[in-house]
């Protein structure tokens, strides 16, 4: 379920959307279509013809996209995303794996139809979830790249790259599922907030904001205390939901 390209995503999206309704032939994006609906190149082979290992990367390749788009506070993406991934057919020929991409397909279905950052948020991390479990079931052990993009530098931009190197660990643990990774995340998450004046260089914040950047490491230590996969999965969707509202109220923080 998942690809080496589709991990090198980095938390960042397109802020525009388009509220045009996705088909089930529409690819995931991480820009949403302005034009025509996007179709599959000629040269692509139809969908049941396709390898079962290539339809999981692209279910796994919107799975990651709904997710960036929910942190960046961008709902519309993050549902034209979780659109097309609701839309998918399980591919027959892998019988063991129908029915965790039918309950894939529920869990898009209700990002899709959510109406409020929140509950999309809530449902995201469901996704990753039904990813795991299918992984455990059937014996998979997904390799993960070694990429830390942690910077030791103080400051807003190398902290937001914790930040990310962090959530991106707690994902990987979900998705693995994988002990070692949720838990180095939360480790890295925990770390001493930002003071509030270096939350925005030369300006100051709403205490609200200040407030964010602390309930963000909170729930570090929360996710740490954690032992079952539905909790964990609960720390991270509040997560997002913390990452989203700080990002939707300082557009550039970290840049």
């Amino acid at each position: 379920m998942r690809s080496t390209s589709s991990l090198a995503l980095v938390l960042v999206c397109a802020a525009g959307c388009s509220k045009r309704e996705p088909t089930p032939e529409s690819r995931p994006t991480s820009t949403a279509p302005v034009a025509a609906t996007p179709t599959p190149s000629p040269a692509e082979p139809p969908r049941s013809a396709r390898p079962s290992r290539e339809l999981m990367k692209d279910h796994f390749t919107a799975v990651v996209l709904v997710r960036d788009a929910l942190i960046v506070g961008n709902l519309e993406l993050a549902k034209w995303n979780a659109s097309f991934l609701a839309k998918q057919e399980p591919d027959p020929a892998v019988a063991s794996w129908s029915l965790y991409v039918d309950h894939l397909r529920e869990q898009a279905a209700r990002v899709a139809e959510a109406p409020t950052l929140a509950a999309a948020t809530g449902a995201s991390t469901a996704l990753a979830l039904e990813c795991g479990r299918c992984h455990a079931a059937n014996g998979v052990s997904p390799s993960f790249p070694a990429v830390d993009r942690r910077a030791a530098a103080s400051g807003p931009g190398p902290h937001m790259r914790r930040h990310e190197w962090a959530a991106e660990q707690m994902w990987d643990g979900l998705v693995g599922p994988s002990e070692e990774r949720w838990n180095d995340g939360v480790r890295e998450l925990a770390e001493a907030p930002l003071a509030q004046e270096e939350i925005l260089a030369n300006a100051t914040v709403a205490p609200s904001i200040a407030k964010l950047a602390t309930d963000v490491h909170a729930l570090g230590g929360e996710g740490g205390k954690a032992t079952t996969w539905d909790d964990r999965a609960a720390v991270y969707g509040r997560l997002l939901a913390t990452c989203a509202a700080c990002h939707s109220a300082i557009p550039r923080v970290g840049s």
